[in-house]
């Protein structure tokens, strides 16, 4: 016999739980006035400098990364994961400080990577485009999506990237 199926109750939390959860003495009121708003975007600027000096780490570190996939050494499978592992956080980092063109690029890059094991020559150069990409968008600062040029060139890397992708490994993940 099947289990009977039940609505989904929602309960309303007591009001205590809001007072607890808002605290009027310290911190922010649910509804920021403009002074908070201002104090909280520059939290959020100064942040944006730490974000740079590391999203350039980062840069650095899959310039490295690809460099050792290249070489077909030993450190390739290591190399290869690196560029899984720091496209990821790249993408996950952009958004949160108005790059999301940042984000985007670092998404393409990181969808590509995580379906290929040992990259041919032509996959190889579409990671350094989409690396490149990454570092034009971080050094110029472009916030928002950029301009038509910035569009057409992350709708390029993506046409290359669905072209030249591993399908064997598409299955497997």
């Amino acid at each position: 016999m099947a289990p009977r199926k039940h609505k989904p109750v929602f309960t309303p939390p007591p009001q205590d739980l809001r007072r607890r959860a808002v605290n009027f003495t310290k911190g922010f009121r649910l509804k920021l006035a403009p002074e908070e708003l201002r104090k909280l975007e520059e939290v959020v600027e100064r942040a944006s400098d730490a974000l740079s000096q590391d999203v350039a780490g980062k840069l650095r570190l899959l310039r490295a990364a690809l460099e050792d996939v290249a070489a077909a050494d030993t450190r390739a499978d290591t190399a290869m994961r690196a560029l899984r592992t720091l496209s990821l956080e790249i993408k996950g980092m952009g958004g949160m400080f108005k790059y999301p063109l940042l984000t985007a690029f670092a998404k393409s890059l990181n969808d590509f990577v995580k379906t290929i094991d040992q990259p041919t020559p032509i996959q190889l150069d579409i990671i350094a485009a989409q690396i490149d990409a990454l570092y034009v968008v971080l050094a110029r600062q472009i916030q928002g999506d950029g301009g038509r040029t910035e569009r057409e060139l992350l709708q390029a890397l993506r046409q290359a990237t669905a072209k030249y992708k591993n399908p064997a490994r598409d299955t497997a993940d």
